[in-house]
């Protein structure tokens, strides 16, 4: 007598049931995601990650579990020594099997074109800036913010770090997995730490727009400068800045961009990671002539040493923050004065705000509260009879602390000026004078240039705000600091006493 078992269907198992209904879920809740998405007037990155991601991961994850459900049934019959045969038949004359084949064929194609589509939205999602940037929110607060105050706040995030090509952007979506783990078990560094050594390099994102060929000529610089006395009086400087560059056509091959131009290497050992302390630096002329320089005053690094980097100096050597730049206090502050958001009329306004912006404070909301009481405090209590003229200019001149503080500082992330140094000049941060320090020398004696006319010529200076007050002399005038400390400028390093410490 044959062995007549009844048939099973594969939805009994657990699994199964599970699997179905987070597919019937997944399914659900993206069909209405996707058509708030088609009518919203307005992105918002949250909603598109549960759309196009989150989604779709529910209904792929139901669908696994369903598979694995079969597997799982499938290999309990086999043990328990049944025959397994799927009841599945072809009968294109049955008016109900053609139904549920066309059925079946047409939920299929849905189910292709919605896995193209979200897959496509995905993608484009994952590399807006809007998902970079507010997707998490703490983590990635300021950089966002810092981005959106920037000279490439119309660039894509993804055009720097990511780049063209598909072997960058796999490498970033496998990087962002492993800090999307550190977001959620909140392991991750604060401050984040900058990913220097991961950085596509400079001739393949900077130059795309940039390119050393197009840099010369010289550009006037104008800055103003407050002091720190009761008068916060100004102190003007402009300057020529050497931009040179490498467009043979414009003439001779100097200024600031010699060190990139094409037919030149520049070559550099960093002794940390932040690539602030440089004791050995190799200059190759376009003969082939070359030239070593150390430090005298650190151990020299063994360029032969497979582990010692030996980098070729690029863009973002001096330019390390062209999208995320964090100013400091004196910096902010000159700007803020200059343009009278913060009036220069109060008596020690730049010291006082310079401590306050300074300080340390646990969070944001601390920090408000602190700078607007300690600066409404200092005025009554020192210049009382000030207060019933300038209460204005004092409110005025919180609300714009306060402005600074949050698109520059960020304590939640521990993260400022202090965290994030800027090699683009030689105030607070040592900048050029990593290697321009006058130190570092070769066996023949030659030094690496500490000459300020390398890179610029002061044309106009002195304490006032206004051009034809400054003294003048196109061909450039000798730098005089704006206190009267004699001849030690020449002898020490700005950032001596302009240090990351004090934010100047």
């Amino acid at each position: 007598m044959a062995d007549i078992r009844p048939k099973r269907t594969l939805f009994r198992h657990p699994l199964a049931a599970v699997g179905g209904a987070l597919f019937a879920a997944g399914g659900a809740l993206f069909l209405v995601l996707l058509l708030i998405e088609f009518t919203a007037r307005t992105d918002n990155p949250y909603r598109t990650l549960v759309t196009f991601i989150a989604a779709p991961f529910v209904i792929t994850l139901g669908f696994g579990l369903f598979l694995l459900s079969i597997w799982l049934q499938v290999r309990a019959a086999r043990r328990r020594g049944e025959r397994v045969r799927f009841n599945l038949t072809i009968d294109p004359a049955d008016p109900r099997y053609r139904r549920n084949l066309g059925l079946f064929l047409a939920l299929t194609a849905v189910l292709v074109v919605a896995v193209i589509y979200s897959g496509t939205k995905a993608y484009d999602a994952t590399d807006s800036v809007a998902f970079c940037g507010e997707t998490c929110h703490t983590v990635m607060e300021p950089q966002n913010v810092t981005y959106h105050n920037s000279p490439h706040a119309r660039v894509p995030c993804v055009e720097c770090h990511i780049g063209p090509g598909a072997s960058f952007w796999v490498q970033s979506k496998i990087d962002g997995t492993r800090q999307l783990i550190k977001t959620a078990l909140n392991s991750y560094a604060r401050p984040v730490e900058t990913p220097i050594r991961n950085l596509r390099p400079a001739q393949q994102t900077c130059e795309e727009c940039h390119w050393p060929k197009q840099f010369y000529g010289q550009k006037m610089v104008t800055r103003t400068y407050f002091r720190t006395d009761e008068a916060n009086s100004p102190w003007t400087i402009n300057l020529l800045v050497k931009t040179g560059g490498g467009n043979p056509r414009t003439g001779k091959l100097e200024g600031i961009h010699y060190h990139m131009i094409v037919s030149n290497t520049i070559e550099y050992i960093a002794a940390d990671h932040k690539r602030q302390v440089i004791p050995w630096v190799r200059r190759i002329s376009a003969a082939g002539d070359t030239v070593v320089y150390t430090d005298p005053g650190t151990p020299p690094p063994d360029p032969g040493d497979p582990a010692v980097e030996i980098r070729r100096f690029d863009c973002i050597d001096c330019h390390n923050r062209p999208s995320h730049r964090f100013l400091s206090p004196s910096a902010a502050l000159n700007l803020a004065l200059s343009t009278r958001r913060i009036s220069p009329l109060l008596p020690f306004i730049r010291k006082v705000g310079l401590d306050l912006l300074n300080a340390e404070y646990p969070d944001r909301d601390s920090a408000h509260v602190a700078i607007a009481s300690n600066l409404a405090a200092y005025y009554r209590d020192n210049y009382p009879h000030i207060l019933p003229s300038a209460s204005g200019r004092v409110d005025s001149a919180a609300a714009e602390l306060l402005r600074i503080y949050d698109e520059n500082f960020f304590p939640e992330m521990k993260t400022d000026y202090r965290a994030r140094e800027n090699n683009l000049s030689h105030f607070v941060n040592h900048g050029c004078f990593r290697c321009h320090d006058g130190n570092k020398a070769s066996a023949s004696g030659e030094t690496i240039t500490h000459d300020c006319t390398a890179c610029h010529v002061i044309v106009a200076q002195g304490p006032s705000e206004q051009a034809d007050s400054l003294e003048t002399r196109l061909s450039g005038l000798e730098f005089r600091h704006p206190e009267d400390i004699e001849d030690a400028w020449r002898e020490t390093r700005c950032t001596e006493c302009h240090d990351s410490s004090s934010g100047y």
